[in-house]
């Protein structure tokens, strides 16, 4: 069973997709027969009931078909003709491939005639493709970034042992020849084995440009060889070709990344290049100076007008502190002035009342010393009044020494009391 279904889904396996896209393909040429036209290619010769499987080719690409063809029409049919038939499209499912094939089966044979290109010539379209996949290579701008990085190009030319083509080169490049390195190698152009040689050893990376150049002249047929095309095709250094034919053109020179028409040419080509990138150069730089003068201009505009701005915050802030230290300043002033006068207060009442302490202890001690000379005033008196007794006792004759005795008790009492 091909197909299941569980639950509203479908599941399908290989076979049945093949199917499904076979029977989905619907042309209305495959519904009835149609005239085909190619390049008859034999197979391997083997009888499936009756029909051999060939090969039906493109004339001008590598495009094929698989050809059924009866047995009797087949007998007819030359190797590598152009045959033009009446037939049918079918199609074949190839199980182990995934794939759906295309067939063409011969009804009616209509013609058969010579083909449109020879083998050659199909070989050479064969060349072509190749060189295309490989991609044609820009010269031009590998020249130019060379001399703009300031480094030297080496170039390799192949030209004839006779020829003297090498000066018509060097006359063209003119003074920018100094630029670039240039060898000259002379061969036989008329060999194909020495052509090959040649290309085969500067095949190297050292080599940044390989040219084969010609000057005027028939035999060109030189340079429609496939070997020599072939070889060209996946070249490490750039390939050119300046042959001196305007009429034809060869299969060389279709390959190559770059063709010129005649050597000289191609000397013209090395000196404009040359010319035209140093002019670029100098364009550039001046243009490069302009820019970085604008822009230099640019940012010092920019710089200046961020230092006005700097300059003019630091002046407001400048002001602001002044104006805020001047406040400050006339307030601790005002503090210093209200600390003075509340000292000078405080001293004054201090002396106040010192001087008035001092004069009331003045005052008690001028009564002290008052008091005192008053003591000493009665002091005087009662000793003078001793002193008078003592007088009066000595005068008398007769001494009466108990009342002397009495009288000096009684006076060292006094004393006593006094110092007290």
């Amino acid at each position: 069973m091909t197909v299941q279904e569980e639950n509203g889904v479908i599941t399908y396996n290989p076979m049945a997709i093949l199917h499904l896209f076979n029977n989905a393909i619907s042309l209305q040429e495959t519904k009835k027969l149609i005239k085909i036209k190619g390049i008859y290619t034999p197979g391997k010769g083997a009888n499936y009931s009756g029909y051999y499987y060939d090969s039906l080719r493109d004339e001008s690409s590598d495009a094929s078909l698989t050809l059924l063809i009866p047995s009797l029409i087949r007998n007819k049919l030359i190797p590598n003709k152009t045959i033009t038939f009446n037939g049918f499209i079918t199609r074949r499912v190839v199980n182990n491939g995934g794939r759906i094939e295309l067939q063409v089966t011969i009804a009616d044979l209509i013609e058969q005639t010579h083909n449109k290109y020879s083998d050659d010539e199909l070989k050479a379209i064969e060349v072509l493709q190749k060189k295309a996949a490989a991609g044609y290579r820009d010269v031009q701008s590998f020249i130019k970034l060379r001399i703009i990085n300031d480094e030297r190009i080496k170039i390799v030319i192949l030209v004839g042992k006779t020829g003297i083509i090498d000066s018509d080169i060097k006359h063209q490049i003119r003074e920018s020849i100094n630029e670039y390195d240039i060898a000259f190698e002379k061969i036989n152009l008329s060999s194909e084995s020495e052509i090959l040689s040649s290309i085969s050893n500067f095949n190297t990376p050292e080599t940044d440009i390989l040219i084969v150049s010609r000057g005027g002249g028939e035999n060109l047929d030189i340079f429609n060889k496939l070997p020599i095309a072939e070889a060209c095709i996946n070249l490490k250094p750039y390939f050119l070709t300046a042959i001196g034919h305007k009429e034809d053109t060869t299969l060389l020179q279709k390959v190559a990344d770059k063709s010129f028409i005649t050597p000289s040419e191609f000397g013209q080509f090395l000196n404009d290049i040359f010319n035209q990138t140093q002019e670029e150069l100098q364009n550039s730089k001046a243009k490069l100076v302009e820019s970085i003068t604008i822009q230099l201009k640019a940012n010092y505009e920019k710089q200046l007008q961020n230092l006005n701005e700097k300059l003019k915050a630091v002046e407001e802030l400048k002001n602001k502190s002044a104006e805020e230290s001047k406040k400050l300043h006339d307030e601790k002033i005002k503090a210093l002035n209200s600390q003075i006068e509340l000292l000078t207060k405080n001293h004054a009442n201090q002396l106040t009342q010192t001087q008035q302490l001092q004069s009331e202890k003045l005052a008690m001690l001028q009564k002290q010393v008052d008091s005192f000379n008053q003591q000493n005033s009665s002091k005087d008196t009662l000793l003078n009044s001793y002193k008078k007794q003592i007088q009066d006792l000595e005068s008398k004759s007769s001494v009466n020494w108990l009342a002397v005795i009495i009288a000096v008790v009684i006076g060292i009492v006094i004393g006593i009391a006094l110092k007290k």
